[in-house]
C-alpha cells in the first residue's frame, strides 16, 4: 500500500452536484477535456488544503489541543466522541453564515465506523456545506486519549463498510469521473490505495445507460454508511446496538407481532380522531415541531419549511421497528400520492405517541421486522439497507448490510 495524500469521494451516480440551490450540474455535453481540467484543478486545490491539515497536524501533535478543542479526561470513547461533537455544536452556532471561510470550516454530519476492527469505532467528522467545501477529520480513541488521525477531502463523497478486515470504503465521483479507495489504520497512521478508477463521460455521451461500479463489486460486502446529524449524539450513545445489526449479532427478536393495546385501529384512531403527538425530526432537514395535534402535521410548513400546500396520507403500513413485538405504523406524505416526499413513523411509548419524519425517503419496501430496502432503480444501481433507532425526543437512522 502506499500513503498518500487523501483526494477521496463518492457520488452512487447522484452526488453530483455542487453547493445545493445555488450550484448547476454538468450536462452530458460538457466534454470530457472541460472535466479533466475542473478535475485536476479540484484534485490541485484540496490536496494543497489537505496538506496544510496534515501539517497543522503535525503541529499540534503534541499540544493538548485538537482544533481548539481541549480534551477532558473522558475514559472512554463515547464521552470524549460526545464532547467534540458538542464542542463542534457550539462552534456553528457561533459563526454567521455570511462569514464564509469560517461557516464552511464548521461541522456539517459525522460518521461512526470502526476501520481497524479493534472494536472501537473512529469518528469521521464532515466540514462544510456544500460539495466544493466539504473536507473531514478522522479521530480514534486509543490509549484512553482522542487523537485526530489525519484530515480527509470529503468532497462529492460517500463511506462504504468493509466487514470483517481493516478498511473503510472511501468512494469519489464528479463529473463523469469515478474512484474509489480503500483506507486501513497502520499502526496509527491512514493508509490509502485505490482499487478502482474510471471516466464515464464517454459512455454518457452516447446515451448509454452507465453507472460507476457498484461498491460490492469492488470489495465483496461493502455497504453504504449513513452520516449522523450534527446536532445529535445519541448515535454515539448508542452505536453498540448499530455494530450489532450491523455485525449480525442481534438478540433474539420476536416471532410474533401486536397492535398498541391489542388495537388494530389503534394508528387509524390517532389519525381519525386528531390525537396529540409528539413529532421528532429523523434528518436535519425536517422540522421539530413537537407536541401537536396529528392534523397539524399535514399543514403547510409544519414538519417542512418549504411545503406550500395541505399533505396527504398514503402508504399505511406496519413494522416492529425496535423489535419489541408491537408494530409501529409507517406512512407517507405528500401534496399528491404517488410521491413520496416526507415518511412519518407513529410510536407509543410510555403513553406518548411519537411521530418521527424523515425527508424524501428511498425505501421500495418496508420489512415485518423493520428493516428499510431501497432496490436498485432510476437513481440508484445498488441496494440499500436501513433501520432506525430512537428513544422519546432522539432518533436516527443508520445503515446495515445490504444481504439483509
Amino acid at each position: 500500500m502506499r500513503k498518500k495524500t487523501l483526494l477521496l469521494a463518492f457520488s452512487a451516480a447522484f452526488i453530483l452536484s455542487a453547493c445545493g440551490s445555488n450550484s448547476t450540474t454538468n450536462t452530458q455535453e460538457d466534454s470530457a477535456d472541460e472535466a479533466s481540467s475542473a478535475i485536476s484543478i479540484e484534485a490541485a486545490e484540496e490536496s494543497a488544503s489537505i496538506a496544510e491539515t496534515l501539517e497543522d497536524n503535525s503541529n499540534t501533535e503534541n499540544s493538548s489541543e485538537i482544533n481548539g478543542y481541549l480534551p477532558s479526561s473522558a475514559t472512554d470513547y463515547k464521552q470524549a466522541y460526545k464532547e467534540i461533537i458538542k464542542y463542534e455544536q457550539e462552534r456553528l452556532a457561533s459563526v454567521s453564515p455570511d462569514d464564509y471561510d469560517e461557516y464552511e470550516d464548521t461541522i456539517d454530519c459525522y460518521w461512526l465506523y470502526d476501520i481497524d476492527k479493534d472494536n472501537t469505532p473512529e469518528l469521521l467528522i464532515r466540514y462544510g456545506h456544500c460539495e466544493a467545501t466539504f473536507h473531514g477529520k478522522l479521530y480514534t480513541f486509543i490509549e484512553g486519549k482522542l487523537q485526530l488521525i489525519d484530515g480527509i477531502g470529503m468532497g462529492h463523497t460517500s463511506f462504504y463498510a468493509v466487514p470483517d478486515e481493516n478498511g473503510i470504503l472511501s468512494y469519489w465521483g464528479h463529473m463523469g469521473y469515478g474512484s474509489a479507495s480503500k483506507l486501513t489504520l497502520q499502526n496509527g497512521l491512514l493508509e490509502s490505495e485505490e482499487l478502482y478508477s474510471e471516466d464515464i463521460n464517454e459512455k454518457l455521451q452516447n446515451g448509454d445507460d452507465a453507472w460507476y461500479k457498484a461498491a460490492n463489486e469492488i470489495i465483496e460486502g461493502a455497504y453504504y454508511l449513513e452520516a449522523f446529524n450534527y446536532y445529535s449524539t445519541y448515535p454515539i450513545e448508542m452505536y453498540d446496538v448499530v455494530a450489532d445489526y450491523s455485525s449480525g449479532n442481534i438478540q433474539s427478536v420476536p416471532t410474533s407481532y401486536s397492535f398498541p393495546d391489542n388495537n388494530p385501529d389503534f394508528y387509524t384512531d390517532i389519525m381519525q380522531n386528531d390525537v396529540i403527538v409528539s413529532a421528532v425530526a429523523l434528518d436535519q432537514f425536517m422540522n421539530t415541531p413537537g407536541e401537536v395535534p396529528f392534523s397539524m402535521l399535514l399543514e403547510p410548513g409544519q414538519i417542512y419549511e418549504y411545503t406550500h400546500s395541505y399533505l396527504n396520507v398514503h402508504g399505511l403500513t406496519y413494522a416492529d421497528l425496535n423489535s419489541d413485538g408491537i408494530y409501529e405504523c409507517i406512512f407517507y406524505l405528500s401534496e399528491n400520492e404517488q410521491n413520496k416526499d416526507y415518511r412519518a413513523i407513529l410510536s407509543l411509548q410510555d403513553r406518548t405517541v411519537y411521530a418521527y419524519l424523515t425527508f424524501y425517503p428511498g425505501e421500495t419496501t418496508i420489512t415485518e421486522d423493520g428493516y428499510f430496502v431501497s432496490e436498485p432503480g432510476e437513481y440508484t444501481h445498488e441496494r440499500y439497507v436501513k433501520r432506525v433507532l430512537y428513544d422519546k425526543e432522539n432518533g436516527f437512522t443508520y445503515a446495515v448490510p445490504s444481504e439483509q
